[in-house]
């Protein structure tokens, strides 16, 4: 019979003596693990971000969208003052989503963060996260992130449809909502988004550059696109980019196993796109064909992948 251990908890302060010198840095170096708990895509944009006269902790951006996710951290339980501040540095930066992070959340704190979701439409979202580290005997110890308040994804889409939601949004809302757990499962650890999209697109990022994700979408033509998009907000560093991937065309080409369309790079232009399309012209509403598009789509997006992603690392970029 194998051995089982204990497990045992670990005073946080053990691993991060400070909050604001140890753990906030840490934090902002592992976005993997918050977005796991949130069931998004993140990346690290600020730490210490000012807010007037004020800083936010950490500042993120969702990997589909670009928008903001600040992040509120405090050791012991939580208080007016740090709940105060999410909700200042939120409106502040224009962030979509706030999360204050804490050892443990009392009851008036846990409740004030629900009663802001169930006053907020779909586009913000509150969280309320615990901060736990345990051991198992003498091993190192290991963080874990726990999901205290969230919003209420069930209700807000019952809303969404009493709300206006248009016929064709609905339609996206279906078909990503479908597409997204046959992704998962083929492409573990590439993306933590559970939530589908209302819009005609989703995002996915690349885990070893910043310079560029992988995008779906119903194009305004009728057709259903896979593309690696170059974007940046540095028009020097979207240019080279493109430039050194274009030169090795023939050789990313090779690995899709198709030609690509590859957009013409303009001067000083924010992004470029190298995309192909699904076979058959397809839009929304064509329910009959969502089952080939979906398994196409994610063999698509895989193959995309696997042509561009070896290489990002050797991009040799403007600083």
């Amino acid at each position: 019979m194998p051995n089982i251990g204990t497990l045992s908890s670990v005073n946080i302060t053990e691993i991060w003596p400070k909050e604001d010198k140890n753990f906030t840095p840490w934090l902002a170096e592992h976005a993997d693990l918050l977005g796991e708990a949130l069931g998004i895509d993140l990346q690290h944009d600020q730490t210490e971000a000012a807010v007037g006269h004020y800083s936010a902790d950490i500042v993120f951006t969702e990997g589909d969208s670009d928008k903001r996710v600040v992040v509120e951290n405090m050791f012991g339980p939580t208080d007016h003052d740090h709940l105060g501040k999410l909700v200042t540095y939120a409106a502040g930066l224009g962030a979509h989503c706030a999360v204050l992070l804490a050892e443990e959340f009392k009851d008036e704190h846990r409740a004030a963060l629900n009663h802001l979701n169930s006053i907020s439409d779909d586009e913000f979202s509150f969280f309320g996260i615990t901060i736990e580290a345990w051991r198992i005997g003498e091993s190192d110890p290991a963080p874990r992130l726990r999901v205290e308040v969230m919003p209420n994804n069930w209700s807000r889409t019952l809303k969404k449809v009493h709300s206006g939601l248009t016929p064709r949004k609905q339609l996206y809302l279906r078909f990503w909502g479908e597409f997204l757990p046959a992704f998962r499962a083929t492409h573990p650890n590439w993306t933590r988004a559970i939530k589908p999209s209302k819009d005609s697109w989703m995002s996915f990022p690349s885990k070893l550059s910043n310079v560029l994700r992988y995008i779906i979408s119903f194009t305004r033509d009728g057709r259903l696109r896979v593309e690696a998009y170059v974007d940046n907000d540095d028009t020097t560093i979207v240019e080279e980019a493109y430039r050194q991937l274009h030169d090795r065309a023939k050789e990313i080409e090779g690995r899709v196993g198709k030609k690509l369309k590859w957009g013409d790079q303009k001067p000083n232009a924010r992004a470029s796109r190298i995309s192909f399309y699904f076979p058959n012209p397809i839009r929304v509403e064509d329910e009959d064909c969502w089952s080939e598009a979906r398994e196409w789509t994610v063999k698509a997006m895989g193959k995309m992948r696997e042509a561009f992603d070896p290489l990002l690392q050797e991009l040799e970029l403007p600083e």
